[in-house]
């Protein structure tokens, strides 16, 4: 039977492997060598088993059908699923804050590096909900698009086949130079989600089974 390590161990590991995780270290379905993690933490097997159990309650691994656990690997339906929520409540966040919140909230990233790997678009594009909840001050807010974040992170290095192009996108979404500053976001976030949706849907149609007429 596998012993629990110390706590103080065992959350480090924990961090040290959803960090590994977020600095794209792997990739999605990709099998985690515990012995090489515990290897590179400086810790037992146990610790590092521990802390993929934890990420697997995050949603971040599954088991492997070989055993042991991988990255998971959305299936289109699940990531449907996710971008619609999440366009629902990045929709609901920005609606909530009043014009000079939410043009400040742009303007930070006005000065950003919009990344040259689809690791850095990826982080760059969790960061920028993240601050449509960081603005309205709800911590329950910041935790639930945190965890979506964490969730969509792999798919959203998986959806960047060029990165000019999804810088592009980027920077066109936190543009404040616009009229009607709500409206705008409204639509960016909108179009950001639907053309992955539409990407998706495009999948499962694709490896759909041909119906033949008898």
């Amino acid at each position: 039977m596998m012993s629990a390590a110390d706590p103080i161990t065992q959350e480090r590991v924990y961090r040290a492997l959803k960090a590994d995780y977020l600095a794209g270290l792997f990739h999605a379905g990709e099998k985690l060598e515990i012995q090489d993690i515990a290897d590179r933490h400086g810790a037992s097997k146990t610790p590092v088993r521990e802390a993929a159990c934890r990420l697997m309650g995050e949603g971040l691994v599954e088991p492997d059908s070989a055993g042991g656990f991988r990255v998971t690997l959305a299936t289109p339906p699940a990531l449907i699923h996710l971008y619609a929520w999440n366009t629902h409540l990045l929709l609901g966040l920005a609606q909530r804050l009043k014009k000079s919140v939410l043009s400040q909230t742009l303007d930070r990233f006005s000065n950003a590096e919009f990344g040259s790997t689809p690791v850095e678009i990826a982080t760059l594009t969790g960061a920028i909900f993240l601050a449509f909840a960081e603005a309205t001050g709800n911590s329950e807010a910041m935790a639930t698009i945190t965890q979506i974040n964490e969730r969509l992170f792999y798919p959203r290095v998986a959806g960047v086949a060029k990165v000019k192009e999804a810088a592009r996108e980027l920077r066109t979404m936190t543009n404040s130079a616009v009229t009607d500053v709500h409206k705008s976001v409204h639509r960016r976030i909108e179009s950001y989600h639907e053309r992955r949706i539409v990407h998706q849907q495009s999948i499962i149609q694709k490896h759909a089974p041909i119906s033949l007429d008898s």
